[in-house]
């Protein structure tokens, strides 16, 4: 975990933090009205259940891959993470921890492809 996100959970006094998108499930493109949509039924999802959550922008490693829309929800547990990844399509979320590297939890959907790919 980057020093910035420690300083950050530190600072609103959070244990954890999810990253989370809605944008384009199962890592295939999607248009941006789809992504629009889903990032907002995603938000609200986070209001209507009451968890805090600040606005981020994933950025990937692949030049080619366009920023992601999402959020960063504290303090919600690793069951309800990988639970709202697999409702909207994500094959993972990443968490952070004060004092732990940073963490991908991989979802049902993506571990059970993974596993269907060698057999």
């Amino acid at each position: 975990m980057t020093p910035e996100v420690e300083r950050l959970l530190a600072r609103l006094a959070a244990r954890s933090g999810t990253f989370i998108t809605a944008w384009n499930p199962r890592s295939e493109p999607a248009t941006p009205a789809a992504n629009a949509v889903a990032a907002t039924t995603l938000s609200t999802e986070i209001e209507a259940r009451g968890w805090r959550a600040l606005p981020h922008r994933g950025v990937g490693d692949d030049p080619t891959w366009a920023p992601e829309e999402g959020w960063l929800v504290l303090d919600l547990d690793e069951p309800s993470a990988r639970s709202l990844a697999e409702a909207y399509g994500q094959n993972a979320v990443v968490r952070v921890e004060p004092g732990k590297p940073a963490r991908l939890i991989e979802t049902l959907w993506l571990t059970s492809r993974a596993r269907s790919s060698i057999v």
